[in-house]
């Protein structure tokens, strides 16, 4: 999304509009409070860090996970759903297995079943903990996260949009 809005502002300013660098950057690091949009990277604690972000393709996830790879942390949760017709296969294989992993469904008919997202997961190798709502996965993250630990939610922007 930053490269097509970086490539909209260059032709804007092809067609003779004056946009300086220090307003791009004032604009790229207010996009939440600007547009309203919520869930890009949104941290709503610290002591446990719990982080939210919409990704849910392959290049929002190698993007989110880079940037999670980058924090500083103890152990890393993961909080995640995802809708009935996501491809798992292109997914699952983006999330480290030294984690802990906190699986559920989002509360909408098109969320997929826990028990299907287990099993993509446990057949790729991965150590999981399966639970029937969003809310009851980030409770549990939480009540065993300790402060220098983070919390990530997300998968899908059902998963996230219960959290906000």
């Amino acid at each position: 999304n930053i490269k097509t809005v970086l490539q909209t502002l260059d032709e804007l300013k092809k067609n003779g509009y004056s946009i300086s660098e220090s307003q791009i950057k004032k604009g790229l690091f207010n996009v939440s409070k600007n547009t309203g949009l919520l869930g890009r990277w949104q941290v709503l604690q610290e002591n446990p860090k719990v982080i939210c972000d919409i990704a849910h393709n392959k290049e929002g996830l190698s993007y989110t996970l880079k940037q999670i790879g980058e924090e500083s942390f103890k152990t890393l949760h993961f909080v995640l759903g995802f809708v009935s017709d996501k491809n798992l296969n292109s997914v699952v294989p983006l999330f480290p297995k030294n984690a802990s992993y906190y699986l559920c469904k989002p509360n909408i008919s098109r969320g997929m079943s826990v028990d299907e997202l287990r099993k993509s997961f446990e057949e790729k190798g991965y150590r999981v903990k399966a639970y029937k709502s969003v809310n009851e996965a980030l409770k549990k993250a939480k009540d065993i996260a300790d402060n220098d630990d983070i919390i990530y939610v997300g998968g899908s922007t059902f998963v996230v949009a219960e959290i906000l």
